[in-house]
């Protein structure tokens, strides 16, 4: 549920660090935001069947790496991409948000919050990042704008709750970028 925002930061700046690793840049970002192109994003994210009244498990079982790499192999740019992709999501559901705040509030105002947040900091990191949606045609911001839709978002988002800063936000960025797609798919495989 990271923002494309935040994915194509996170995946620009993996391509600067890793240099060398992924060969087929288009490739790669394709896969990075493929799984939330998709109809079903349960299936694209292997979640686990729970409901939305309890937040903090909802959102841990958002994301099942062992049952992706169960089915899956990580050896092309794309698939990497894709990976990348779902292991942040990952830590975004499970590390990135206070945990008093997500024990403390509802589903409805989690994704609120969350929807405000993004379009706070947004332009930040279109900015900062240099983020270019054009490789992707209108792809990209149909599935906005259809989220927003399902999510009943059209709604005034007055008295929200900004639920992350962009001191936050760079922060995470810089740490799911720093990593070894390699060592954390068989970190996750030698758990199974």
């Amino acid at each position: 549920m990271p923002g494309f925002n935040i994915h194509l930061a996170i995946g620009k700046r993996y391509i600067e660090k890793q240099k060398n690793i992924i060969k087929n840049e288009n490739s790669f970002y394709n896969g990075l935001v493929a799984p939330d192109l998709v109809t079903d994003k349960k299936v694209s994210h292997y979640t686990a069947e729970t409901n939305t009244s309890n937040l903090e498990k909802y959102l841990q079982g958002k994301v099942r790496l062992d049952l992706y790499l169960k089915e899956n192999k990580v050896e092309t740019d794309f698939e990497k991409g894709v990976f990348l992709h779902l292991f942040t999501d990952y830590l975004f559901f499970n590390e990135f948000f206070e945990k008093e705040y997500i024990r403390n509030t509802t589903y409805q105002d989690f994704v609120r919050d969350l929807y405000y947040s993004y379009e706070k900091t947004n332009d930040y990191l279109n900015k900062k990042y240099n983020i270019d949606f054009s490789i992707f045609g209108d792809r990209l911001i149909k599935n906005i704008e259809k989220n927003k839709k399902e999510k009943n978002l059209k709604e005034d988002m007055k008295n929200r709750k900004l639920i992350f800063s962009e001191k936050d936000l760079d922060e995470f960025i810089e740490k799911v970028s720093s990593i070894n797609i390699d060592e954390v798919v068989n970190k996750v495989i030698r758990k199974v």
